[in-house]
């Protein structure tokens, strides 16, 4: 089957379960809408690989796992209290982080400030930088993401690097 009528195939079957999940703890559509997109592209990945999966039960598991994931750390960051110091210098820790965030480049900096700093909807970023539809914004925002992830790699560096 062709990847494009595979993926509305997967839309139709189980997105509705997804989106019905994601709303019965606190989630709007477009939560859905990003889970499941994020959910598709790790299914699609792995339904590459030799061994046979239950798509709609490891869709539906991915889909948990990541909402899950995001309202752990919307409560990390409503726990979290910062104190912004007015002209204070970057740590070197902030210097590290931003170097990594910038090496996808400022178009990707932007659009990633845009969904998970700023909380803009989909519709709105799409607009913004002139993307033809929701999902090739999504796709976008998952691009900028592993090409920092492969920064990552390249430089063998993990999570404590950064708190050094």
């Amino acid at each position: 089957m062709e990847r494009k009528e595979l993926i509305k195939l997967w839309y139709i079957s189980y997105f509705p379960k997804v989106a019905s999940f994601i709303s019965k703890r606190g989630g709007t559509l477009e939560d859905a809408k990003d889970i499941f997109q994020e959910s598709l592209m790790i299914l699609y990945e792995k339904r590459n690989t030799e061994f046979n999966l239950n798509e709609k039960a490891y869709l539906f598991g991915i889909c948990k796992n990541l909402w899950f994931k995001h309202l752990n750390n919307i409560s990390k960051l409503q726990n979290e209290t910062i104190d912004f110091k007015e002209e204070s210098e970057p740590s070197v820790d902030e210097n590290r982080l931003l170097k990594l965030l910038n090496s996808a480049g400022k178009k990707c900096m932007r659009l990633l400030q845009r969904f998970y700093y700023d909380n803009q909807k989909t519709e709105i970023i799409r607009e913004e930088f002139g993307f033809s539809s929701n999902h090739s914004t999504a796709v976008q925002k998952y691009k900028c993401l592993e090409k920092i992830r492969e920064t990552v790699k390249q430089n063998s560096l993990r999570y404590e690097s950064f708190f050094e």
